[in-house]
């Protein structure tokens, strides 16, 4: 995707008013039909003639903001053209009082990470487009809870709690294995950590190198050494089936495109705090809202085609945003 971040709002001077009524009518007419759009559909719907609108394509496609895809008369809007479509209807219009409800409504009744997986269900289901949340890793997160129970003879299974009521698991190696006493002393070292994730790495070496009984300090050195899996981004996915019905859907190399985005673990576009970001190309168009998280900040990204429905999508990354900052600022309980 093109690095330029953000949707900027200043349009070129010398664009009039029906410059930009004809842009929008473009634009409209593009995320509605996929197909160019031809001076006489816009010349109808502006009550002006299709001469008047020829010269203003000419003066558009001159200022970047639209293009002639192959020999069509009709045109479509560039990337920069898109982006100023889309900075028109911001700040984003509130959506409909039934959606909101219904977005209270899914994220009241669900914790942890369920809560960001209803997340992107919903919002999946409100685009039609692919939705994508990304936490960030875990790594500022306070730990309050640690259990271990044996699952195999050679590995052990770490349940940690933290603060933000998310649940994670580890699986731990440990070769041979210790008898239950020595599980149970190496939980109450986990239980007295009250360290975030990012410090207790270094606090169970420390703990492993002066423990009285070399199968505990083995058992926590193993805890330590499974620890890495909590200090990666989270993904979670949805919606992908409903963007391939889009009509670029049937194009073999736009499919690839949008599973190399959505099943990827490449960055994603991360706004700044309250704020949303729009990255978009000749093919696909992301729209991302962060939210609070802990001590850090998530994203909400909607991949779409580069003709997205900007002016919903834009209210529904908001509407998401705003809503996850809310639960994720807090702090529920791990129980």
């Amino acid at each position: 995707m093109a690095a330029d971040r953000g949707v900027r709002t200043v349009a070129p001077l010398r664009f009039t008013e029906r410059h930009v009524r004809v842009l929008h009518a473009v634009a409209e007419g593009y995320i509605r039909t996929a197909h160019p759009v031809p001076s006489q559909h816009v010349a109808s719907r502006l009550d002006v003639s299709s001469a008047t609108v020829r010269n203003d394509f000419g003066m558009l496609e001159e200022g970047g903001l639209l293009q002639q895809p192959h020999t069509s008369a009709g045109r479509i809007p560039t990337p920069e053209g898109f982006r100023y479509y889309a900075s028109s209807y911001l700040p984003p219009r509130r959506l409909p009082r039934g959606e909101r409800e219904a977005i209270a409504r899914v994220l009241s009744c669900v914790d942890g990470e369920d809560l960001y997986a209803a997340a992107s269900r919903l919002a999946a289901r409100l685009s039609g487009y692919a939705v994508l949340v990304r936490l960030p890793p875990d790594d500022a997160l306070r730990v309050h809870e640690v259990h271990l129970s044996l699952v195999s003879s050679r590995r052990l299974l770490a349940v940690v709690v933290l603060e933000t009521g998310l649940v994670r698991q580890l699986g731990v190696e440990v070769d041979p294995m210790p008898d239950d006493d020595v599980i149970d002393d190496a939980e109450r070292n986990l239980r007295q950590l009250d360290l975030s994730v990012g410090e207790a790495p270094r606090a169970l070496r420390a703990a492993a190198s002066t423990a009285a009984a070399e199968d505990l300090g083995r058992t926590l050195e193993a805890v330590a050494d499974a620890w890495v899996g909590l200090r990666s981004p989270r993904y979670f996915r949805a919606g992908l089936s409903r963007l391939l019905e889009e009509p670029e859907g049937e194009d073999p190399s736009f499919v690839r495109l949008v599973v190399e985005h959505v099943e990827g673990e490449e960055p994603l576009p991360e706004a700044p705090e309250g704020d949303l970001d729009l990255d978009l190309d000749e093919r696909l168009a992301m729209v991302s809202a962060s939210f609070a998280f802990g001590g850090g900040r998530g994203s909400l990204t909607l991949v779409g085609p580069a003709r997205m429905r900007y002016p919903q999508a834009l209210s529904i990354a908001k509407e998401f945003g705003v809503a996850l900052s809310k639960t994720g600022a807090s702090e529920p309980s791990a129980g």
